[in-house]
């Protein structure tokens, strides 16, 4: 037996089929449908090439694999949360997908804080308010595009689209929705008092079907989709849930005291208590309906290491080639050429939007004519660390107990920043033996949607493998807590700057 895992992010579409002890048996990846920014803030990608990709992705993992498409027991879906995608009633493209770093209406969010709409929109999701989120989009497609605002005839998340494309259904699960601010967190449901916050009454009425649990069983591919995909007929598609719930489920993180981080793209820190807790990015359904998914996040973790290779990096990636090993193999040697007690460099991982200020860019300091390579590769890992532990301390701040933290993401593979954030967090880090952990999470919700397993619990124990844990070295605490104060307050200090530039001051 098998089961189906797809991972959907903001450059790929990448399909996973597993067996059921939790091994990846083949995998494909499409190429991103990010399109050129038609202005400011726009990060769109193409609706109708994200389903095309997602159909070659399936296709040609089940012919990598040569398996029987029967064996194939379900399908499970995940993707980053909040963005946007509109379609009209019967499901045809009438704009550009919105990613979540899309920050066009920034403006509407700026103007909801001031009228004291976005307190408003916080007693009712129990979250904070960005741009990239779904309400302030159809806000701005309302004030700006209205021809598109009038044919909308349902509203998806981009996990759900690539439901839609297999199952032919508009629906949606509520972590996911709860996660992009558009559910009544103490009745995990749609609100039209939300709707009328937002300024969008309309939508209430196109709102998709909402299925309350990830592993609730959508619907079923289509003859049509069977065609696109080596998928047999009738095979059943869960309704998934958002990428970070994904990866704690991947992670099998769900014991008490264990907290998840993904360091993807953005700095995703979770939880679950039975707390609503206050100052958390998102508060979503969880497993069971006595606790909720608390998460603290901003865009700026791997993203950072993505725009540091990219850009800085052409004398690793020379040495790399050179020595026949993995650019990143360098990059770890040389991060741990630099003692934390002689680490002058402090940086500020804010590459990408939504982050701790509107205006909030990435930033250098302490750099001098001796300042090393070396120094700036340790000091991005470091920042990224510190962004992670300012959204964790929100957490346990709040009261949330944290013995350990399972650790996912790219960079997650690397012991050298696992040795970092063990000692920045002053916690256990543990990583799974699975290089696509959201996929795993997406999979294992399939695979108890159909019964191949009992219960979550018997799936981590089928299909989850935990490496041993990267154990804190208590004697760098006192440095640590030294360089993450100053990191905190070269922030606040540069909070002022932002206030002016976005103040247009400056």
């Amino acid at each position: 037996m098998y089961l189906i895992g797809i991972d959907a992010g903001n450059t790929s579409i990448k399909t996973n089929l597993f067996d059921t002890k939790g091994k990846v048996i083949a995998s494909y990846a499409t190429s991103s449908m990010r399109l050129r920014p038609r202005g400011k803030g726009f990060e769109e990608f193409d609706v109708d090439a994200l389903g095309d990709s997602t159909y070659e992705s399936i296709r040609e993992t089940i012919k990598q694999a040569n398996i029987n498409p029967a064996e194939i027991k379900g399908v499970g879906i995940t993707s980053f949360g909040n963005g946007l995608v509109v379609l009209d009633k019967d499901g045809s493209t009438i704009a550009p997908g919105a990613f979540s770093q899309d920050y066009r209406a920034t403006d509407i969010v700026e103007q909801m804080i001031a009228e004291g709409k976005a307190a408003q929109v916080n007693k009712i999701t129990k979250a904070s308010l960005f741009a990239g989120q779904p309400g302030p989009l159809l806000r701005w497609f309302k004030d700006n595009e209205p021809h598109v605002y009038s044919k909308i005839g349902t509203i998806l998340m981009f996990k759900d689209y690539l439901v839609y494309k297999l199952t032919n259904q508009f629906a949606a699960d509520a972590n996911n929705f709860g996660g992009s601010n558009l559910l009544n967190m103490e009745t995990l449901d749609y609100s039209k008092e939300l709707m009328d916050i937002f300024g969008v009454p309309e939508m209430y009425e196109v709102l998709p079907r909402l299925a309350k649990k990830p592993e609730e069983i959508i619907g079923e591919v289509t003859d049509e989709a069977a065609a696109k995909t080596g998928l047999l007929a009738g095979t059943p598609v869960a309704a998934g849930m958002m990428d970070v719930f994904a990866s704690l489920v991947g992670a099998g993180a769900t014991d008490e005291g264990t907290f998840t981080a993904v360091a993807g793209t953005w700095s995703i820190n979770l939880a679950h208590t039975d707390k609503m807790v206050e100052g958390a990015s998102a508060i979503m359904p969880y497993l069971n309906s006595e606790e909720y998914l608390v998460g603290s996040w901003s865009g700026a973790s791997g993203a950072n290491y993505e725009w540091f290779t990219r850009i800085l990096g052409g004398n690793a990636k020379l040495e790399a080639q050179e020595r026949g090993i993995s650019y990143y193999e360098v990059l770890d040697e040389l991060i741990d050429l630099v003692p934390i007690e002689r680490a002058k460099v402090i940086y500020h991982p804010f590459v990408a939007q939504p982050s701790l200020h509107t205006e909030a860019k990435a930033n250098f300091f302490n750099v001098d004519q001796n300042t090393t390579y070396a120094e700036f590769a340790y000091a991005v890992a470091e920042g990224v660390s510190f962004v992670h532990k300012y959204h964790i301390d929100i957490l346990r701040n709040a009261g949330i107990k944290a013995d350990k933290l399972r650790l996912t993401g790219g960079i997650a593979r690397s012991k050298v920043w696992a040795r970092i954030f063990a000692n920045v967090l002053e916690l256990p880090i543990e990583v799974v033996d699975c290089e696509e952990v959201g996929a795993l999470g997406a999979a294992i919700v399939a695979g108890v949607a159909t019964g191949v397993y009992e219960s979550y619990e018997d799936a981590f124990a089928n299909a989850v493998n935990v490496l041993p844990a990267v154990n804190p070295d208590a004697s760098t605490y006192p440095l640590y807590e030294a360089r993450y104060k100053e990191w905190y307050t070269l922030t606040e200090i540069m909070k002022l700057y932002w206030d002016k530039k976005r103040d247009d001051e400056i």
